[in-house]
């Protein structure tokens, strides 16, 4: 869509009660580094036509964690241009490479890590999501919430099954269980991504991408009443997702992204509203109103100089 431009935040919190944020994002070339003095992490996004957005959630506890989902960020980074250009096959290149340097990493400490992964392309007006675990991606369009993403889950699986209701499946400890991550090794399970491509991006628009230090505990109901009430404001959506998730009772590592999509006057939108095609002489009476404006401003300064 001409003139559409996406704005955007992000903010991962440590949260309540751990010693390290196993959280990671990607917010179109950023990404979290953190240090022993600082656990949390916040980026603003300007306004851009076309983006790559992700969110990372850390297992393996300690530092292990956080090594995988910063692996997943990091390299996000090097295929970020060719995500654009080509998502359809560089999606399925980035994952192979994350999950070889995440294996790597595993056979060398001897102990199982991983990390989840939701991540959003959004150029032409169009946006795609791309998911493994349990990070979600909600897209808001008037009214209207739809969730993007699909949980690799087990709770999710039984669901889908019909031996769990949504609200049996949203409360059982399966849940955790993940059946898909960054993280698999070699012949355990096929790396299939899950995807949703081709969504529509209309003027207010809005995104959330998130761990589940949100999703496990706010209802997709809360999550649309915050992102109307944020009054289009990507960083207060993004405080207030966080505020609303720790009294609830999160104890987890808390991050969310949000985005929006909005309309940019075009420099040639004054003089398209005059319809300067229909009437060509319109132009050169604004230009030549302008120019005596200016001449006389300056006469009058001149004068006033001299008395």
């Amino acid at each position: 869509m001409a003139n559409l431009f996406i704005k955007g935040a992000v903010s991962s919190y440590i949260g309540v009660s751990r010693k390290n944020n196993e959280d990671n994002y990607f917010l179109n070339g950023k990404y979290a580094q953190y240090d022993d003095d600082n656990q949390n992490s916040s980026a603003f996004q300007p306004l851009v036509q076309s983006g790559i957005f992700g969110i990372f959630d850390g297992m393996g506890g300690q530092s292990k964690g956080e090594f995988a989902s910063f692996c997943a960020a990091k390299t996000l980074q090097k295929y970020q241009e060719d995500m654009l250009n080509d998502p359809h096959h560089t999606i399925d290149r980035y994952v192979n490479d994350v999950n070889r340097q995440i294996c790597h990493e595993m056979n060398r400490i001897q102990k199982q890590i991983g990390s989840t992964m939701a991540i959003l392309r959004i150029q032409n007006g169009t946006a795609d999501a791309y998911n493994l675990g349990d990070s979600c991606i909600y897209h808001l369009s008037g009214n209207t919430l739809t969730k993007l993403s699909y949980d690799h889950t087990v709770a999710e699986q039984l669901y889908r099954n019909g031996l769990l209701t949504r609200t049996e499946a949203r409360k059982d400890i399966r849940r955790h269980q993940l059946t898909k991550h960054l993280g698999i090794l070699s012949g355990e399970e096929h790396l299939k991504v899950h995807r949703n491509t081709a969504i529509r991006i209309t003027n207010g628009d809005m995104f959330l991408l998130c761990t589940d230090g949100i999703s496990d505990t706010l209802s997709e109901n809360d999550i649309k009443i915050i992102m109307q009430q944020s009054d289009g404001k990507c960083r207060k959506a993004v405080e207030m997702m966080i505020q609303k998730a720790v009294e609830k009772g999160s104890s987890d590592n808390i991050t969310a992204i949000v985005l929006k999509a909005v309309k940019r006057m075009n420099k040639n939108y004054f003089f398209s509203t005059l319809n300067i095609d229909k009437h060509p002489h319109t132009y050169s009476f604004i230009l030549g109103t302008i120019v005596t404006a200016i001449f006389f401003i300056i006469v009058i300064i001149i004068i006033l100089t001299l008395f």
